[in-house]
């Protein structure tokens, strides 16, 4: 996308989330062969104000647009192959005869002042075959889409690191993403001093989010992407010991990858994280937990 598009796109964006309007945003995360449009170009699909954007126009994109109207219904994300082989009549105006994959995600309109929450959750992680960690959070924001959490102060010891960058310390706060249905949730990790650290991914079994105590598993699988550096795929070793000894099938671990292949692929494209990861910021996060008098 050029700057222009990209700019308009943002625009309209949150014009749609200001009026209260939920969006669906189209955006190519991967291409082979010759395609009209290359890795990371997007499209809006507002329900009042049309398209904003392109993924290349003729049949193709009307499948985007199909499942764009299907992803605005249910929520549900999905990932749409756009095959321009099949049919080299369908493209216009040049015929380009090759795949593309396109992942289509619900924006919902921002929160407004009867979402906050002064809630708590307890949410229960168990990590293969049977370590069980519970995490006490406070309720940010409550959404049909998605719940933000914030975690209370890290009291490790010792810094956790990964490839010689400190992810959390002592005294770090993290604000989580917690998307219901999703095989993942997102963390914005940041040091005890509230410099943001970077971005961090658990794949895991969609959690059971009834009442204040949730429930999932952990699939091993880890995404780390460090303010500055590159996106990294951690703990592959871990989910290859945990499908030998029996503690996850190997369908689930397919499941795992597959998660965690669709996200790194989607940062690559600059399609992730999220627009909701970017907008609740710690800081924002902690001013709206003071004003509610939950902090």
């Amino acid at each position: 996308m050029t700057h222009e598009d990209d700019r308009a796109l943002a625009e309209a964006l949150a014009e749609a989330r200001r009026a209260g309007r939920a969006c669906a945003l189209a955006t190519i995360v991967s291409t082979r062969g010759s395609t009209p449009r290359k890795v990371g170009a997007r499209m809006l699909v507002d329900p009042s104000r049309g398209l904003v954007g392109t993924v290349g126009g003729g049949c193709g994109e009307a499948e985007v647009i199909d499942s764009a109207h299907r992803v605005l219904a249910s929520g549900w994300p999905e990932r749409v192959r756009v095959d321009l082989t099949e049919d080299f009549t369908s493209w216009s105006p040049a015929v380009c005869g090759g795949v593309m994959d396109v992942f289509v995600e619900r924006v919902a309109a921002a929160a407004r002042k009867d979402e906050r929450s002064a809630e708590r959750v307890s949410i229960h992680y168990l990590r293969v075959p049977d370590h069980l960690r519970v995490y006490d959070q406070r309720v940010v924001v409550r959404r049909d889409d998605v719940v933000v959490t914030l975690s209370e102060p890290i009291e490790a010891s010792a810094p956790l690191v990964t490839n010689g960058e400190i992810m959390l310390e002592r005294g770090s706060l993290a604000v989580w993403f917690t998307f219901p249905g999703a095989w993942h949730d997102i963390g914005r990790f940041h040091r005890a001093d509230g410099r943001f650290s970077g971005f961090y991914a658990n794949i895991l079994t969609p959690p059971e989010m009834d009442g204040p105590v949730w429930r999932t598993t952990d699939l091993c699988l880890d995404i780390w992407w460090p303010s500055g550096g590159a996106v990294t795929l951690l703990d592959e070793d871990e989910l290859e010991a945990a499908v030998r000894d029996g503690h996850l099938s190997p369908a689930t671990a397919h499941r795992a990858r597959e998660e965690a292949d669709g996200l790194v692929a989607l940062a690559a494209a600059g399609a992730w994280p999220p627009p909701v990861v970017e907008e609740w910021t710690l800081e924002r996060s902690l001013e709206l937990l003071e004003r509610s008098s939950c902090f």
